[in-house]
Protein backbone atom coordinates (compact mmCIF):
# COMPACT_ATOMS: atom_id res chain seq x y z
CA UNK A 1 0.00 0.00 0.00
CA UNK A 2 1.28 3.53 -0.95
CA UNK A 3 0.24 6.93 0.55
CA UNK A 4 1.59 9.89 1.92
CA UNK A 5 2.78 8.99 5.25
CA UNK A 6 4.20 5.39 6.13
CA UNK A 7 4.46 3.94 9.10
CA UNK A 8 5.69 0.81 10.48
CA UNK A 9 6.03 0.13 14.05
CA UNK A 10 8.26 -3.23 15.68
CA UNK A 11 7.57 -5.12 18.29
CA UNK A 12 8.94 -4.49 21.35
CA UNK A 13 9.27 -5.03 25.02
CA UNK A 14 12.52 -1.73 28.47
CA UNK A 15 13.69 -0.19 35.48
CA UNK A 16 16.53 0.11 33.59
CA UNK A 17 18.43 -2.69 30.92
CA UNK A 18 19.24 -2.09 27.53
CA UNK A 19 18.91 -4.65 25.81
CA UNK A 20 20.69 -4.86 21.80
CA UNK A 21 18.76 -7.01 19.58
CA UNK A 22 20.56 -8.03 16.07
CA UNK A 23 17.16 -6.76 14.26
CA UNK A 24 17.51 -4.13 11.22
CA UNK A 25 14.23 -2.63 10.66
CA UNK A 26 14.18 -1.49 6.69
CA UNK A 27 11.75 1.02 5.93
CA UNK A 28 9.44 1.42 3.08
CA UNK A 29 11.93 3.24 1.02
CA UNK A 30 14.54 0.50 1.68
CA UNK A 31 16.98 3.76 2.68
CA UNK A 32 17.22 3.68 6.22
CA UNK A 33 17.98 1.11 8.68
CA UNK A 34 17.90 1.46 12.58
CA UNK A 35 19.21 -1.32 14.83
CA UNK A 36 17.87 -2.61 17.90
CA UNK A 37 14.82 -2.67 17.10
CA UNK A 38 13.12 -1.82 20.90
CA UNK A 39 15.25 -0.57 23.68
CA UNK A 40 14.52 -1.95 27.35
CA UNK A 41 15.36 -0.37 30.23
CA UNK A 42 14.90 -2.27 33.70
CA UNK A 43 17.73 -1.58 36.01
CA UNK A 44 21.39 -2.61 34.59
CA UNK A 45 21.83 0.82 32.74
CA UNK A 46 20.20 4.33 31.96
CA UNK A 47 21.91 4.67 28.80
CA UNK A 48 21.51 3.07 24.91
CA UNK A 49 23.03 3.68 21.82
CA UNK A 50 20.45 3.35 18.35
CA UNK A 51 22.19 2.65 15.23
CA UNK A 52 21.19 4.51 11.72
CA UNK A 53 22.58 2.80 8.47
CA UNK A 54 21.30 4.78 5.23
CA UNK A 55 21.52 2.31 2.45
CA UNK A 56 20.58 4.92 -0.18
CA UNK A 57 22.91 7.04 -2.57
CA UNK A 58 21.60 10.26 -1.29
CA UNK A 59 22.12 11.94 1.85
CA UNK A 60 18.76 11.45 4.58
CA UNK A 61 17.50 13.74 7.04
CA UNK A 62 15.52 12.59 9.85
CA UNK A 63 13.94 14.42 12.51
CA UNK A 64 13.16 12.91 15.86
CA UNK A 65 10.67 12.58 18.29
CA UNK A 66 8.97 10.81 21.23
CA UNK A 67 4.96 9.39 20.91
CA UNK A 68 3.14 7.97 23.36
CA UNK A 69 1.34 4.77 21.28
CA UNK A 70 -0.79 1.81 22.23
CA UNK A 71 -1.30 -1.56 20.42
CA UNK A 72 -4.71 -2.57 19.11
CA UNK A 73 -5.64 -6.34 19.52
CA UNK A 74 -5.07 -6.75 15.74
CA UNK A 75 -1.51 -5.51 16.00
CA UNK A 76 -2.05 -1.88 14.82
CA UNK A 77 0.05 0.63 17.06
CA UNK A 78 -2.00 3.98 16.71
CA UNK A 79 -0.90 7.22 18.76
CA UNK A 80 -2.29 7.41 22.17
CA UNK A 81 -3.20 10.91 22.94
CA UNK A 82 -4.66 10.05 26.32
CA UNK A 83 -4.00 7.23 28.50
CA UNK A 84 -6.31 4.41 29.14
CA UNK A 85 -6.61 2.32 32.22
CA UNK A 86 -3.16 0.45 32.76
CA UNK A 87 -1.40 2.45 30.23
CA UNK A 88 1.77 4.01 31.83
CA UNK A 89 3.34 6.93 28.73
CA UNK A 90 7.27 6.96 29.04
CA UNK A 91 7.55 10.46 26.75
CA UNK A 92 8.44 12.20 29.78
CA UNK A 93 11.05 9.88 31.21
CA UNK A 94 13.15 9.71 28.54
CA UNK A 95 15.92 12.21 27.42
CA UNK A 96 17.48 11.73 23.66
CA UNK A 97 20.02 13.60 21.29
CA UNK A 98 20.21 14.76 18.36
CA UNK A 99 16.99 15.63 17.58
CA UNK A 100 17.64 15.64 13.53
CA UNK A 101 20.23 14.13 11.84
CA UNK A 102 21.71 14.04 8.51
CA UNK A 103 22.98 10.73 7.79
CA UNK A 104 25.21 10.61 4.93
CA UNK A 105 24.75 8.27 1.72
CA UNK A 106 25.58 4.54 2.73
CA UNK A 107 26.59 6.09 6.09
CA UNK A 108 25.52 5.81 9.95
CA UNK A 109 24.53 8.08 12.86
CA UNK A 110 23.58 7.51 16.14
CA UNK A 111 21.02 8.37 18.80
CA UNK A 112 22.03 8.58 22.48
CA UNK A 113 18.76 7.48 24.68
CA UNK A 114 18.92 8.40 28.29
CA UNK A 115 16.62 7.75 31.17
CA UNK A 116 15.54 10.99 33.35
CA UNK A 117 15.21 10.57 36.98
CA UNK A 118 11.57 10.11 37.85
CA UNK A 119 9.89 12.11 39.94
CA UNK A 120 8.89 10.73 43.78
CA UNK A 121 5.52 8.75 42.60
CA UNK A 122 5.82 9.41 38.52
CA UNK A 123 7.00 6.04 37.52
CA UNK A 124 4.41 3.13 38.83
CA UNK A 125 5.57 -0.19 39.65
CA UNK A 126 5.14 -2.35 36.34
CA UNK A 127 5.95 -0.97 32.83
CA UNK A 128 6.02 2.39 31.01
CA UNK A 129 6.17 2.96 27.39
CA UNK A 130 7.07 5.06 24.61
CA UNK A 131 8.11 5.24 21.17
CA UNK A 132 11.15 6.88 19.38
CA UNK A 133 10.04 8.35 16.50
CA UNK A 134 12.12 8.80 13.12
CA UNK A 135 10.35 10.88 10.97
CA UNK A 136 12.10 11.58 7.48
CA UNK A 137 12.58 15.80 6.08
CA UNK A 138 12.43 15.58 2.53
CA UNK A 139 14.83 17.35 0.39
CA UNK A 140 14.33 21.17 -0.39
CA UNK A 141 13.97 21.29 -4.22
CA UNK A 142 16.64 23.54 -5.41
CA UNK A 143 15.79 26.74 -7.93
CA UNK A 144 16.18 24.40 -11.09
CA UNK A 145 13.77 22.07 -9.74
CA UNK A 146 11.34 24.67 -8.38
CA UNK A 147 11.77 26.04 -12.41
CA UNK A 148 10.88 22.71 -13.82
CA UNK A 149 7.86 22.64 -11.99
CA UNK A 150 6.25 25.40 -12.59
CA UNK A 151 2.67 25.19 -10.99
CA UNK A 152 2.63 21.48 -10.82
CA UNK A 153 2.10 19.84 -7.48
CA UNK A 154 4.51 17.36 -6.32
CA UNK A 155 3.54 15.61 -3.46
CA UNK A 156 7.04 14.39 -1.16
CA UNK A 157 5.90 11.17 1.08
CA UNK A 158 7.08 11.81 4.91
CA UNK A 159 7.87 8.26 5.42
CA UNK A 160 7.46 7.23 10.09
CA UNK A 161 9.31 4.61 11.92
CA UNK A 162 9.28 3.66 14.84
CA UNK A 163 10.59 1.53 17.72
CA UNK A 164 9.20 1.16 21.66
CA UNK A 165 10.95 2.37 24.13
CA UNK A 166 9.52 0.28 27.77
CA UNK A 167 11.00 1.06 31.10
CA UNK A 168 10.79 -1.33 33.71
CA UNK A 169 10.30 -1.57 37.69
CA UNK A 170 10.50 -4.05 40.09
CA UNK A 171 10.31 -6.76 38.07
CA UNK A 172 7.37 -7.19 36.73
CA UNK A 173 5.52 -10.19 35.57
CA UNK A 174 3.31 -11.81 32.78
CA UNK A 175 1.59 -14.99 31.51
CA UNK A 176 0.69 -15.66 28.22
CA UNK A 177 -2.27 -18.51 26.99
CA UNK A 178 -4.04 -19.78 23.72
CA UNK A 179 -7.48 -18.89 23.61
CA UNK A 180 -9.45 -19.26 20.02
CA UNK A 181 -8.16 -21.41 16.94
CA UNK A 182 -9.61 -21.90 13.96
CA UNK A 183 -9.35 -22.50 10.44
CA UNK A 184 -10.99 -19.43 8.88
CA UNK A 185 -13.90 -20.59 5.80
CA UNK A 186 -12.02 -18.42 3.09
CA UNK A 187 -8.80 -19.04 2.34
CA UNK A 188 -6.23 -15.83 1.62
CA UNK A 189 -5.77 -13.93 -2.09
CA UNK A 190 -2.97 -16.94 -2.88
CA UNK A 191 -5.42 -19.69 -1.94
CA UNK A 192 -3.35 -20.57 1.16
CA UNK A 193 -5.49 -22.00 4.19
CA UNK A 194 -5.93 -19.52 6.79
CA UNK A 195 -5.44 -19.95 10.73
CA UNK A 196 -6.95 -17.57 13.10
CA UNK A 197 -5.47 -17.82 16.71
CA UNK A 198 -5.93 -15.56 19.49
CA UNK A 199 -2.75 -15.43 22.29
CA UNK A 200 -4.27 -13.80 25.84
CA UNK A 201 -1.36 -11.96 28.05
CA UNK A 202 -2.21 -10.80 31.51
CA UNK A 203 0.14 -9.27 34.36
CA UNK A 204 1.90 -6.23 34.37
CA UNK A 205 4.55 -6.37 31.73
CA UNK A 206 4.77 -6.70 27.74
CA UNK A 207 5.56 -10.01 26.40
CA UNK A 208 7.60 -10.67 22.92
CA UNK A 209 8.62 -14.06 21.12
CA UNK A 210 8.03 -16.11 17.97
CA UNK A 211 4.92 -18.09 16.75
CA UNK A 212 4.82 -21.10 14.80
CA UNK A 213 2.93 -23.37 13.57
CA UNK A 214 3.59 -27.13 12.96
CA UNK A 215 1.60 -29.54 10.45
CA UNK A 216 1.66 -32.92 12.44
CA UNK A 217 0.53 -35.68 9.86
CA UNK A 218 1.04 -39.38 8.99
CA UNK A 219 4.02 -39.15 11.55
CA UNK A 220 5.71 -36.69 10.00
CA UNK A 221 6.09 -32.63 10.85
CA UNK A 222 6.28 -29.98 9.02
CA UNK A 223 6.71 -25.93 9.77
CA UNK A 224 3.84 -24.60 7.76
CA UNK A 225 3.74 -21.20 9.57
CA UNK A 226 5.89 -18.85 11.37
CA UNK A 227 5.64 -14.97 12.75
CA UNK A 228 9.18 -13.44 14.51
CA UNK A 229 9.08 -11.11 16.61
CA UNK A 230 6.01 -10.81 17.79
CA UNK A 231 4.62 -8.42 20.60
CA UNK A 232 1.68 -7.80 22.53
CA UNK A 233 1.78 -4.35 24.81
CA UNK A 234 0.41 -3.64 27.96
CA UNK A 235 -2.48 -3.22 28.52
CA UNK A 236 -3.51 -4.94 25.90
CA UNK A 237 -4.93 -8.24 26.91
CA UNK A 238 -4.58 -10.50 23.61
CA UNK A 239 -3.41 -10.51 20.05
CA UNK A 240 -5.75 -11.95 17.05
CA UNK A 241 -3.56 -13.42 14.84
CA UNK A 242 -4.04 -14.54 10.81
CA UNK A 243 -1.61 -16.72 9.53
CA UNK A 244 -1.37 -18.30 5.79
CA UNK A 245 -0.47 -22.13 5.77
CA UNK A 246 2.20 -22.98 3.44
CA UNK A 247 1.03 -26.97 2.91
CA UNK A 248 3.20 -29.41 1.84
CA UNK A 249 0.43 -30.79 -0.84
CA UNK A 250 -1.36 -26.97 -1.12
CA UNK A 251 -3.96 -28.07 1.57
CA UNK A 252 -4.51 -30.08 4.64
CA UNK A 253 -4.23 -33.48 4.76
CA UNK A 254 -7.28 -35.62 5.70
CA UNK A 255 -6.34 -35.92 9.61
CA UNK A 256 -3.76 -35.04 11.57
CA UNK A 257 -3.42 -31.50 14.20
CA UNK A 258 -1.76 -28.13 13.72
CA UNK A 259 0.31 -27.58 16.86
CA UNK A 260 0.31 -23.39 17.39
CA UNK A 261 3.51 -22.58 19.87
CA UNK A 262 4.25 -18.64 21.44
CA UNK A 263 8.01 -18.94 22.87
CA UNK A 264 9.29 -15.68 24.41
CA UNK A 265 12.90 -15.25 23.11
CA UNK A 266 15.78 -13.38 25.03
CA UNK A 267 15.26 -10.03 23.50
CA UNK A 268 11.73 -10.43 25.31
CA UNK A 269 12.27 -11.58 28.91
CA UNK A 270 12.80 -15.40 27.53
CA UNK A 271 10.78 -17.48 30.30
CA UNK A 272 7.14 -18.18 28.83
CA UNK A 273 5.79 -20.31 26.50
CA UNK A 274 2.24 -21.79 25.55
CA UNK A 275 0.96 -23.94 23.04
CA UNK A 276 -2.34 -25.13 21.65
CA UNK A 277 -3.31 -27.43 18.91
CA UNK A 278 -6.29 -28.21 16.51
CA UNK A 279 -6.99 -31.52 15.39
CA UNK A 280 -9.00 -31.76 12.23
CA UNK A 281 -10.30 -34.62 10.19
CA UNK A 282 -12.61 -35.16 7.22
CA UNK A 283 -13.44 -30.99 6.92
CA UNK A 284 -13.75 -30.64 10.78
CA UNK A 285 -11.60 -28.95 13.33
CA UNK A 286 -11.68 -29.00 16.60
CA UNK A 287 -9.23 -27.24 18.99
CA UNK A 288 -7.34 -28.40 22.04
Amino acid sequence: MVSSRWRRTLGAAAWLCFVLGGTVLDTAAGSLSIAPTRLVFDGHSRVATVYLSNKGDEPATYRILLKNKRMLESGLIVDAETPLPGEQPAADLIRYSPREVVVPAHGSQTIRVMLRNPSEGQLARGEARTHLVFQSVPAVPSAAELAARQDRIVAQAIIETSIPVIIRRDNPAAAIAFGKAELDSLPDRDGKPVLQVVLERSGDRSVYGDLSVDLEAGGNSTRVAQMVGLAVYTPTPRRVIRLSLTLPAGKLPESGRLVVRFAETEIGNGDLMADTYLEFAEGSDKAR
